[in-house]
């Protein structure tokens, strides 16, 4: 038996079958308890009959499967490891044209053409190099396979516990909780100094309603994963850099996942509704993400076909105007929107014997700007990329944003059977300047709080993510937390 395994790896060109399973299973570690198995052993299967395709397709040119499993080998890693190679060179020589698209895209394609030649004009056989890569991916299969059983042994089993730091109130009343995020909704000093424009009228139908609004609240940091990782569980977050990137993004997520305001409500016999952008633990996003990377798109986020989707196949699209493809992305968010907040109200006329934790994230403000403040669709052409930077485009969408979160709040008051507690907010400041700004700006944000009991004594005029539910859980549910320093983290692209 061991002979013949080794007769395998010394004669059979299997490395292009161990490929597509090392790439999924190396990012199924990266990303473990993320990413569903189920999905994990389907992409696998694709990328393997996708290497079956390519590998047959070239078996006509060579008539030889080593010579043919090879090419398609070459073509497959190009597309696993596409991203990982860009961003090293961009890294290495930044603004340099060895990183452009321009540069890479012809000398891919003249390198495989090369490769070709040389392959069809060569005659010995290809040992050495089919022992080396079958060896070689052999061995990382086993040492992620490794590392990946070591991971489920110590794997914590899903806590509804307490976390720690937290009392039980047993005593306390119980009413339903809705954080309504707003995405990028700037605070009014924001609005004020760079808009010219005052949200005042917005905030007084607030504080009709019973609101109370953070005159000075600012986010943590300046990206949406970041700041929902940090206001969900009341900390900042240990990240390894200063950039909007993995690891540190992967990190945001599985903090979202399973974050400690979550666990103390559940701990507190909550029901959990998860109308957002992002997965937890037993709720994947109820919509076609936005910021996360959904199911297998953590695996297959830095592949040449997800990055040619993300940055190359918009402006073709854009260029060669197909208005058909350029409305499926460009629309993509108005259809969350519409989903969620559809899903919000239906929820609030529901009558349940428990009580529930609501996150509803709408995009908007957020662009595209698709509404004026009357309702009224913006033209289709405003609402393409570099659009971002319409200030004039951006206030008019929060006029109408204005409207579906106070008619959806007032829906909730109206129809809950006792007073909720509701969290309106932004996660960050507008960022999207033609000009730079003080760095300030990023983080000012709107936040807006109904409480029952009407004590808004603890929370400050400055308050940042951090403490916003640290201040909500000691006044309404009898906690003791400590306040943390606040502070702002500016994360680079």
């Amino acid at each position: 038996m061991k002979h013949k395994l080794l007769h395998i790896l010394r004669t059979k060109p299997i490395f292009l079958f161990l490929l597509p399973p090392f790439f999924v299973l190396h990012g199924f570690l990266e990303n473990y308890n993320f990413v569903p198995v189920k999905d994990a052993l389907l992409l696998t299967g694709i990328y393997i009959g996708a290497s079956i395709v390519i590998s047959l397709l070239c078996w006509l040119l060579y008539r030889n499967f080593t010579k043919a499993n090879l090419v398609a080998f070459c073509i497959m890693a190009f597309n696993f490891f596409f991203g990982t190679t860009h961003d090293t060179l961009k890294k290495l020589f930044p603004g340099s044209f060895i990183t452009k698209y321009l540069f890479i895209l012809p000398a891919a394609i003249l390198l495989f053409i090369l490769l070709l030649i040389v392959l069809k004009k060569r005659k010995a056989p290809l040992l050495k190099l089919t022992y080396y890569l079958n060896a070689l991916l052999v061995i990382l299969i086993l040492a992620d396979t490794i590392l990946l059983t070591g991971k489920i042994l110590t794997k914590k089993k899903t806590s509804y516990s307490l976390p720690a730091g937290f009392v039980t109130c047993e005593s306390c009343p119980k009413p339903d909780v809705y954080f309504i995020l707003a995405d990028e909704y700037a605070g009014n000093t924001e609005l004020k100094e760079l808009f010219q424009f005052d949200d005042s009228l917005f905030l007084n139908e607030l504080a009709s309603l019973g609101f109370h609004t953070i005159p000075q609240s600012r986010s943590n940091y300046n990206y949406t994963p970041f700041s929902v990782a940090s206001i969900l569980n009341m900390n900042y977050l240990d990240l390894k850099g200063k950039e909007r990137a993995k690891p540190d993004l992967t990190y945001s997520y599985e903090s979202i996942r399973n974050n400690k305001l979550l666990q103390f409500f559940r701990s507190h016999k909550y029901d959990f509704y998860n109308y957002s952008v992002f997965d937890f633990e037993g709720q994947p996003a109820r919509v076609r993400e936005t910021f996360l990377p959904v199911k297998t798109r953590l695996i297959t986020a830095q592949t040449f076909l997800h990055r040619f989707d993300k940055e190359i196949r918009f402006n073709l699209v854009s260029r060669w105007k197909s208005k058909k493809n350029l409305e499926i992305l460009t629309y993509a968010n108005r259809k969350n929107n519409e989903n969620i907040y559809t899903l919000t109200w239906d929820l609030a006329l529901k009558k349940t014997n428990k009580p529930r934790f609501v996150y509803t994230h709408l995009m908007m403000p957020h662009y595209p700007y698709y509404f004026d403040k009357n309702g009224k669709e913006q033209p289709f052409e405003t609402l393409l990329e570099d659009n971002q930077v319409n200030q004039e485009a951006y206030i008019e969408y929060l006029q109408y944003a204005n409207k579906k979160l106070l008619a959806l709040v007032d829906h909730i008051l109206n129809s809950s059977a006792s007073p909720p507690i509701i969290v309106l907010m932004g996660d960050h400041g507008f960022r999207h300047f033609k000009q730079p700004v003080e760095s300030k700006y990023y983080f000012l944000n709107l936040v807006s709080i109904h409480l029952p009991t009407k004590n808004y004594q603890g929370f400050s005029d400055s308050l940042t993510g951090v403490n916003l539910f640290r201040t909500l859980l000691n006044t309404e549910f009898k906690q003791q937390l400590p306040f943390l320093k606040d502070s702002t983290s500016y994360l680079m692209d």
